[in-house]
């Protein structure tokens, strides 16, 4: 999966060319703006990045949008649920935990996560619950060690949510890892990363 630093469709229409990419992670920046001109129909979308509850609809109305990956929280998930469930649609979610408890970051607290797990299971059914997501310390990300802490927390998080829920733990997707710690993620059982600035550069801000 690639994330947003493929800034236009024609950009990463010449990617899909290579025939290996099916999902595209947009944040709402550039995923609202998307109609999918110069990318193939059947290309899925996948939201990534901190999302308002004023943003739902809107989000809502793009094509192919088959995730929401940062679901950082019971309120966000019940104003999806509601949304896609007025449009009789249904949308993929992962919950996204705050595992460096960084007060700078969104998403729920390991203490958090069998909760909003259940209600969503229970109590949204526009929502298919696919697993978890994390954004890692960079401090821990950078570092030369083996193991990340944070990703450490996500693993265990994941054990607890599916014996909750009588799920099998492998089902659960774990999306840890961007460009800087894949490697380390993917050791600890990531299956999915977010390397979009290995592939395409360093994001460009246009200036404000």
């Amino acid at each position: 999966m690639l994330a947003e630093e493929a800034e236009s469709c024609a950009r990463l229409a010449v990617t899909l060319d290579v025939g290996t990419i099916d999902t595209i992670r947009l944040t709402m920046r550039l995923l609202v703006p998307v109609d999918n001109g110069g990318c193939p129909e059947d290309i899925e979308w996948h939201f990534i990045g901190h999302l308002q509850r004023n943003k739902v609809k809107q989000l809502a109305a793009v094509q192919g949008l088959a995730m929401v990956e940062t679901v950082s929280s019971q309120k966000l998930a019940d104003a999806l649920n509601k949304t896609f469930a007025e449009q009789e649609r249904t949308v993929s979610v992962l919950i996204q935990v705050n595992t460096s408890r960084e007060e700078n970051k969104h998403g729920v607290l390991e203490d958090e996560v069998v909760a909003v797990a259940k209600h969503i299971t229970a109590s949204c059914p526009a929502l298919r619950l696919c697993g978890l997501m994390t954004i890692g310390n960079l401090e821990q990300s950078l570092a030369p060690e083996e193991t990340n802490p944070d990703f450490e927390t996500l693993v265990r998080c994941r054990a607890a949510v599916a014996s909750e829920l009588g799920r099998d733990a492998e089902e659960l997707e774990l999306s840890m890892g961007m460009s800087s710690d894949y490697e380390t993620a993917i050791r600890q059982g990531s299956t999915n990363v977010r390397v979009g600035s290995t592939i395409f550069g360093a994001r460009h801000y246009a200036p404000k």
